[in-house]
C-alpha cells in the first residue's frame, strides 16, 4: 500500500513593521513522515499485514501509527506498550522471521490442541502428542516463513494508498495466495501423516475449496474489522485470536477423513 502523506502547509507570518516593512518569510511546508503498508512487517511495524490462514499475528503490523484506513488519522505516534507485550511487539522490529516462526508455532500448537479437545472429543490427557507436535513444526518451519517473504512482497507490490490499498492487498491476499496456501499446508500436513500423493490429491479435491471458503468467511472481515476499527496497538493481538480460531478449523480440516 502507498505511503499516506499528509501535507500541513503553515501561513507565512505577516511582515513585522518597524522603521522598514521587510516582506514575510516563506515558511515551506512541512510533511508528516508517511506510513508505508504492509507487510499479521518485516521491519513490519510501519506496514499494515493481513493474515491468511495459518496467520502469526504479524497481520496488523503491531505497529503503534495509524495505517490502512484505520484509527483517528491524527498522524501521531502512540505510546508504545510496556510489559511483556511491548517486549513482543519489540522483537518483532528487531528479529522478525524468529518470532514468527514462534509465534505460528504456538498457534498452530494450540489450534491443534484447541480441535482435539473441542471438535474431536480428546481429553487432556489422551492427546496425540505426536501430531500436536506435527502442527506446531508446520507452523515454526513453513507458515511462519511463508508469509513472512509473502506479506514482505505484498508490501512492496501494493502501493495505493489508504483503504484503497487495504482492499487490493485483501483482494491479492484472499484470491491469489490463499488458495495456494492453504492447498501446500493441506498437502504438506497429509504428507506428513504418511499420504501418498494419490491420497494427496484426493484429499486437496474434496477439502481444498471448502477450506478456502472458510478462509474467507473468517479473515476478510476479520480484517477489515482489524484494520478499520481496532487500535493499531492492538492488532496483533486481535489478529492472533483470529488466527487461533483459523488453526484450530485448518486442524479439523486436515486431519479429518
Amino acid at each position: 500500500m502507498a505511503s499516506l502523506i499528509r501535507s500541513t502547509n503553515l501561513i507565512a507570518p505577516k511582515a513585522s513593521f518597524t522603521r522598514s516593512v521587510k516582506p514575510a518569510l516563506a515558511v515551506k511546508p512541512l510533511v508528516n513522515r508517511g506510513l508505508a503498508p504492509t507487510s499479521r512487517t518485516l521491519n513490519l511495524r510501519s506496514k499494515p499485514v493481513l493474515a491468511t490462514g495459518g496467520g502469526d499475528g504479524g497481520s496488523s503490523g503491531g505497529n503503534n501509527k495509524v495505517t490502512g484506513g484505520g484509527g483517528d488519522g491524527d498522524g501521531e505516534e502512540e505510546k508504545k506498550p510496556e510489559g511483556l507485550w511491548g517486549q513482543y511487539l519489540s522483537l518483532l522490529d528487531t528479529n522478525p522471521i524468529l518470532t514468527r516462526a514462534v509465534t505460528c508455532a504456538i498457534l498452530n500448537g494450540l489450534g491443534d490442541v484447541f480441535c482435539q479437545i473441542f471438535l474431536e472429543g480428546s481429553k487432556l490427557g489422551s492427546l496425540d502428542a505426536k501430531r500436536v507436535l506435527t502442527f506446531t513444526a508446520l507452523g515454526a518451519f513453513y507458515v511462519g516463513p511463508v508469509l513472512f517473504y509473502w506479506y514482505s512482497f505484498l508490501g512492496g507490490f501494493v502501493t495505493l494508498p489508504g483503504m484503497q490499498g487495504v482492499i487490493a492487498s485483501l483482494a491479492m491476499d484472499q484470491l491469489v495466495f490463499a488458495p495456494i496456501f492453504v492447498g501446500s499446508f493441506i498437502a504438506i500436513l497429509s504428507a506428513l501423516g504418511g499420504a501418498s500423493i494419490p491420497e494427496v490429491q484426493d484429499k486437496l479435491k474434496r477439502d481444498l475449496f471448502p477450506a478456502v471458503k472458510v478462509n474467507w468467511l473468517l479473515w476478510v472481515p476479520a480484517q477489515f474489522i482489524n484494520f478499520k476499527f481496532v487500535p493499531p496497538n492492538l492488532r496483533v493481538l486481535a489478529t492472533n485470536v483470529t488466527a487461533l480460531i483459523w488453526n484450530t478449523y485448518m486442524s479439523y480440516a486436515s486431519h479429518k477423513a
